[in-house]
């Protein structure tokens, strides 16, 4: 007997042990199934069936969170790669410094201008926003890996009313270490800095800026898009 395929975010029911889920995932006879709790299980089609009314009134609020978490997956790719809407979450996040932290945002502002001006203001490929997370947000530069052929996070700024920047060592020249004394930063993979804003002046700022131009500069990177 043929069985009809089961659409994305079908409400259906384990035909063996009536557990109820939500279709996440078809690919011919397997389905994934997300579970009202727990992880997600793949089964064999003929395990499964349509849940009935009543059923799929349970499953509602899961079939609803399970569309919109898809939706910001969305988002946050079409953010990743659209310069206008790259600048827009940027302008956002500073905006939520500055109804805090005025002259932190300022600061920010200021010093931001001199880091593009050193990696090259490029949104989409020498920097972006990180993906929507409460952890981490802020915007990161990203820098040519010349063993991969592919542009990576190479330095995270995580601002607020202070500023820590982490960077990965494999990028960081050799004797510039001092500008990020936080060793063991990224899992083990970087170094980081906290700052001040108040102490955060022009002349402690252009080392930073100096050494972002250093590391574009030795990346050798390929013909960037304008």
């Amino acid at each position: 007997m043929e069985i009809k395929p089961f659409e994305l975010y079908a409400p259906v029911r384990n035909t063996i042990n009536k557990a109820l889920g939500v279709v996440v995932k078809a690919a011919g006879e397997n389905v994934t199934v997300q579970p009202l709790s727990g992880d997600r299980l793949t089964f064999r089609a003929q395990y499964l069936a349509p849940a009935d009314k009543a059923e799929t009134a349970l499953l509602q609020d899961l079939i609803t969170r399970l569309k919109i978490e898809e939706e910001n997956r969305n988002k946050a790719k079409t953010i990743k790669t659209d310069p206008a809407l790259i600048r827009a979450e940027f302008e956002k996040f500073v905006h939520h410094i500055a109804v805090r932290y005025p002259k932190s945002a300022e600061v920010f502002r200021e010093f931001w201008a001199e880091l593009m001006a050193a990696a090259g203001d490029l949104p989409g490929q020498t920097w972006e926003m990180k993906p929507n997370t409460a952890k981490t947000p802020g915007p990161v530069l990203k820098i040519y890996n010349q063993a991969t052929q592919k542009w990576v996070y190479g330095l995270t700024l995580l601002a607020g009313w202070g500023l820590r920047m982490e960077i990965k060592k494999e990028f960081l020249p050799p004797g510039r270490e001092a500008l990020f004394p936080i060793d063991h930063a990224m899992f083990g993979a970087g170094r980081a800095v906290e700052l001040v804003y108040k102490d955060f002046t022009p002349e402690k700022r252009r080392p930073y800026a100096d050494c972002v131009r250093a590391i574009y500069a030795a990346a050798q990177r390929p013909e960037t898009r304008q």
